[in-house]
């Protein structure tokens, strides 16, 4: 009777202990953070953050070069013209291209230097790893955040009111079929520098929280037993 109850308390406590043991994610960075994870997390970010650098390149580099040619390129075609709705038109158009590649320059993407920023950080010791991995969570943030500005109803009304005062320039000392085409050509423009902008950091931030900077994350529960006082315990992990 009594090998019997026993046998029975200790089905008992093998059952009951259940808890989730969370498989990590975006949890803040420690001090008391395991050497491993503390790896895992820093060579995630720096391979994220190079690959934002290098599309957020791109990006400006493209568009620096496609500003720079039309500004150009119509402020020569506004000095050769032979007529003053010529000169206007594309002496706006001229201006307008240089407004855009200011807009390219000035407000950089923070992606465009993050590798490096991040990389030319101190990683000596362990604290300077911890404080290193903070870093990179706080860049992994703030990129993410400027590509979720690119739909901004702001960023679309500077291009609008931009395209309309130099419609209206070419209105009145112009012509107005001129007006609309170049309007029209230049919210297009416009809106093409918004939607080509990388979007990748969104992304990435997502599959830092999501623990994909690990290479044991859990896709699905798993279980197993561990000890517990006056018996084991069945362990599932989330």
């Amino acid at each position: 009777m009594v090998a019997k109850t026993r046998s029975l308390w200790y089905a008992f406590i093998l059952l009951l202990p259940v808890w989730p043991a969370s498989a990590g994610g975006d949890a803040p960075a420690s001090t008391s953070m395991h050497e491993a994870e503390l790896q895992q997390r820093l060579a995630f970010i720096e391979s994220r953050l190079d690959r934002q650098q290098r599309n957020a390149g791109y990006w400006r580099s493209g568009w620096t070069g496609f500003y720079s040619l039309s500004s150009a390129g119509q402020a020569v075609a506004a000095a050769a013209a032979d007529d003053t709705d010529g000169q206007v038109y594309w002496g706006v158009g001229a201006v307008k291209a240089a407004g855009g590649l200011l807009q390219v320059r000035l407000k950089p993407l923070s992606a465009a230097d993050s590798g490096d920023r991040f990389r030319a950080l101190p990683a000596g010791s362990h604290a300077e790893r911890v404080a290193k991995l903070k870093e990179g969570e706080a860049l992994l943030q703030t990129n993410a955040a400027q590509a979720g500005e690119r739909f901004t109803w702001r960023r679309r009304a500077i291009g609008t009111i931009a395209n309309l005062v130099g419609a209206a320039v070419i209105a009145a000392f112009g012509e107005t079929e001129g007006a609309v085409v170049s309007t029209a050509l230049g919210i297009g423009v416009h809106e093409a520098t918004i939607w080509t902008q990388p979007t990748d950091a969104t992304r990435d931030l997502e599959d830092y929280r999501t623990g994909r900077w690990s290479k044991q994350a859990a896709r699905s529960s798993r279980w197993r037993l561990t000890a517990s006082p006056g018996g084991a315990a069945l362990q599932v992990r989330f």
